[in-house]
């Protein structure tokens, strides 16, 4: 049985079924979990029998044969994304439970979180340019509707900027499709690459590169088009926040990977180059912004921005170590950065505020939070022998490589990586002293008889334990990386998995 359509389909028959039943109890909260909890061990099983097989999985959906009809591959990036995926929605579910009653959780909320969830997975998915449009579309228009589900005057125009932007982003998308099909007379991705593979001196070729470059940028929130994600994101729930930062942003960088590894000639320099020089640009404004900010979510938020610098620096490196070494950095970052923003919601939990000047007195009466927070932090910064480091060293060692066989200009990037890591440190250092060490404000002590903050540590706890566990374990998650990255980079591989496939609709 092929079950490359099931990672949509799960989170799309919830979502429906929970529009259905919308009276908030728990037992729905139980259904809810079991179907979260299905997502995340199909999603365990596809990374674990792609790793072993080394073949990706393929559908063509109506039996048609590619390049006809739609078609969805899951490889073994697309396999980790969807594990990824899966255990975000995990954990900030099972954050929400613990922070709010069922009784006054909106009604809508889960079954829009589900339909976000499908459109990320359809967007790791899909095999085809128009699908991965629509896939876009499925989860952007979650996402505002999440944004603004319960948000006062105030959110909305926050989230403005964030709902323009898109907007404009996807219309760009939409021209750069049909360009594509101009192009190559196809958009199935295997096809593209086929015909590109031929294409490669073709200045129309560059510019696709450079539209989708673009698109996927603004996605990602590469410098200069990141402006609407810094004030957006702090008007979310923390569990929601949470989840848009481990992953929305990491969409853009998969469909970067995705483009130039598996769609595009791999001899497009110019383009690599593009992307390195934005990406060192994001990763020093993005870590100032930060140091700017003077409250939890809106350090964290410029921190995406920094830290999506450093993955698409690796993209423009374009090496098979530097590709392993994005994908090493996004399962790290997917996972600490969301863990960091659970903290901050406990944060708040206890200090009613996660306004630094008025938060303090946390370490002695929840020191597990403290030692969560210092972990992650560290990690985030880069600091040995947490994960954080182990990605950074890896892009570092190629970028050095480079400037001594290519150009001296790599030194420029691992040199704004380096800085931005020493930023990072201090930024996050603030939050320390102000939120844990400091004393409380007077009047204002921690809320430690509201129970709730067990829960949420617990929730935040884990994943913390399995960060450790890349950071310890990273010679094994390096590996998977490097294999996920040969398996992107074989287009050859991709073009026969997807092509040969018969009318029956799956891989002979």
């Amino acid at each position: 049985m092929n079950l490359a359509a099931a990672p949509f389909l799960i989170p799309f028959a919830t979502a429906i079924i929970l529009l259905l039943w919308r009276t908030s109890s728990p037992f729905r909260r139980d259904f809810i979990l079991v179907s979260i909890l299905a997502q995340t061990a199909l999603a365990g099983w596809l990374v674990w029998s792609i790793f072993q097989s080394g073949i990706p999985l393929v559908l063509a959906i109506g039996g048609w044969t590619p390049p006809l009809g739609i078609v969805l591959v899951i490889d073994l990036l697309a396999a980790i994304m969807l594990a990824l995926s899966s255990l975000m929605l995990l954990g900030c579910v099972l954050f929400r439970y613990a922070a709010i009653s069922p009784l006054i959780e909106h009604p809508l909320r889960q079954p829009l979180l589900q339909f976000l969830v499908a459109g990320i997975n359809l967007t790791f998915i899909t095999g085809d340019l128009f699908n991965l449009f629509v896939a876009f579309e499925i989860m952007l228009i979650a996402s505002y509707a999440l944004m603004t589900l319960e948000a006062d005057d105030w959110d909305v125009k926050q989230a403005f900027p964030y709902l323009a932007i898109n907007l404009v982003a996807s219309s760009l998308f939409l021209i750069a499709v049909g360009f594509a099909y101009s192009l190559f007379g196809t958009l199935n991705m295997a096809d593209i690459a086929r015909t590109a593979g031929g294409m490669a001196d073709d200045p129309r070729v560059t510019y696709l590169g450079l539209m989708l470059a673009l698109v996927f940028g603004v996605k990602a929130g590469l410098f200069p088009l990141y402006f609407w994600l810094p004030n957006s994101y702090p008007i979310l729930s923390c569990s929601l926040a949470a989840l848009y930062a481990g992953m929305l942003t990491k969409v853009g960088v998969y469909v970067l990977l995705r483009t130039f590894c598996t769609m595009l000639p791999q001899s497009m320099d110019g383009v690599y180059l593009f992307l390195a020089w934005l990406a060192a640009l994001t990763m020093i404004f993005g870590v100032l912004g930060a140091i700017s900010r003077d409250f939890i979510r809106g350090i964290l938020s410029y921190h995406i921005l920094s830290q999506i610098g450093y993955m698409v620096l690796a993209i423009g490196l374009f090496t098979k170590v530097a590709i392993a070494a994005c994908i090493f950095y996004i399962i790290h970052h997917i996972i600490v950065k969301a863990t960091l923003f659970l903290i901050g919601g406990t944060v708040m939990a206890l200090n009613e505020t996660d306004d630094l000047k008025r938060t303090g007195g946390l370490w002695k009466p929840v020191p597990i939070l403290g030692v969560c927070f210092l972990i992650q932090a560290l990690s985030l910064a880069g600091i040995p022998p947490l994960s954080g480091f182990w990605g950074k060293y890896l892009i570092f060692v190629e970028g050095v490589r480079l400037a001594e066989t290519v150009g001296g200009y790599y030194y420029i990037f691992v040199g704004a990586g380096v800085v931005a890591g020493i930023l990072t440190l201090y930024s996050m250092l603030k939050i320390w002293n102000e939120a844990f060490w400091k004393p409380a404000p007077e009047g204002r002590p921690p809320r430690v008889h509201d129970r709730r903050w067990i829960g949420m540590t617990a929730v935040a706890g884990f994943f913390c334990i399995i960060s450790l566990a890349i950071g310890f374990g990273a010679e094994g998650v390096f590996q998977v990386s490097l294999k996920a990255a040969e398996m992107a980079m074989d287009q050859e591989g991709y073009i026969h998995a997807v092509l040969s496939i018969t009318g029956k609709g799956v891989a002979p």
